[in-house]
């Protein structure tokens, strides 16, 4: 088809200012053939009954609660008809060309399966929130374009040329459906975070690209929905607890042994390090949350196996040399630290 059905799924919790916004613009999108689904996890403000009211083109699906990120996104694919999906937070604004842009890149080449959209910052359009993601061979991943947490890098060209990535940004991406399916989804067991790093870890396992595209370009509205970068509140205990887990868990079920051997013999002491640093910084919390992550992937070992089993056998197409190609061979946690970010971090976060 020459302009295939692309399905928009948008999740929806609460915050009617947000959705009605991101809403309004995906309405102007300049691309002939698209549907837009909104899965709300179970608003209590309101926002529901607004946004059947206003967006009627719009097809809605209620959840009786909140069933979290992942979830929600699958239950917004299972109603989806079109051959590529495109995921969205509440709190995005697109431009109206973004849709077109994407799929420009994907008739380019039939290997692509996920594609990056440039995400700029709301509150201050010349600074970039995503650019697609990096990662490192310990699994520590990253949005090209941020600095240090809450301090972004601005838009003077460096994010112009389209390129292959690593991974594509959760908040705004879009992926063909039947690589989406080919490479087992999204993980239930992720609950939130690092679900799409993983996601793209097996897209790229499978044989295919993520691309990074310049000219897509949508605006992120990332204060509306998470707390302010530089209160404690981002390193809620469920913000550390799920981001260790699902790191942890995403090398196991990822890599080869191999490669396996070859990182975890670093990556254990370098957690228990920053368990370290954490308390003598005096983040108790912290350091328990961090320490409970990776101690419920350990206990959840036997199931992460059998998945993996399954990942190696039916989706993995390529060796790990393949996909580590665009990963960085140092640990990142390590090397930002020694710069002064992970100080900065402490000082200013923690």
């Amino acid at each position: 088809m020459k302009n295939p059905l692309v399905s928009i799924v948008v999740l929806s919790h609460n915050r009617w200012d947000e959705i009605k916004d991101c809403l309004e613009s995906l309405k102007k999108t300049k691309y002939p053939n698209f549907e837009v689904i909104v899965v709300d996890n179970h608003s209590t403000d309101g926002t529901l009954e607004k946004i059947k009211k206003r967006f009627k083109w719009a097809k809605v699906i209620e959840n009786d609660k909140n069933l979290g990120p992942v979830k929600g996104r699958l239950i917004g694919v299972k109603a989806s008809k079109g051959s590529f999906i495109a995921f969205f937070d509440n709190d995005v604004v697109v431009t109206p060309n973004w849709l077109s842009e994407v799929m420009k890149t994907f008739n380019k080449d039939k290997t692509i399966g996920s594609c990056a959209i440039k995400t700029m910052l709301h509150s201050n359009k010349k600074l970039v929130n995503s650019a697609g993601m990096g990662c490192d061979i310990f699994g520590f991943a990253y949005s090209r374009g941020l600095i240090a947490r809450g301090v972004y890098e601005e838009d003077n060209g460096q994010y112009d040329k389209e390129e292959e990535v690593f991974g594509s940004y959760a908040t705004a991406m879009v992926i063909k459906k039947d690589v989406f399916k080919k490479v087992a989804s999204f993980d239930p067991a992720f609950v939130m975070y690092y679900e799409e790093i993983d996601l793209s870890w097996r897209v790229r396992l499978a044989g295919y690209k993520v691309v990074y595209v310049p000219t897509s370009v949508v605006f992120h509205k990332f204060s509306a929905t998470k707390t302010d970068y530089f209160t404690k509140d981002i390193f809620h205990s469920k913000v550390v607890y799920f981001t260790e887990k699902n790191r942890f868990r995403s090398m196991i079920q990822n890599y080869g042994l191999g490669m396996l051997f070859r990182v975890l013999p670093f990556y254990i002491p370098l957690k228990f390090l920053e368990c370290l640093l954490y308390i003598s910084f005096g983040k108790i919390t912290t350091a328990a949350m961090l320490g409970k992550g990776i101690l419920s992937t350990v206990i959840e070992l036997p199931k992460i196996i059998r998945k993996r089993s399954y990942m190696q056998r039916k989706v993995r197409r390529v060796r790990d040399s393949e996909v580590t190609k665009l990963m960085d061979k140092r640990s990142l946690e390590v090397s930002r630290f020694l710069r002064g970010y992970g100080k900065f971090v402490l000082r200013k976060t923690l």
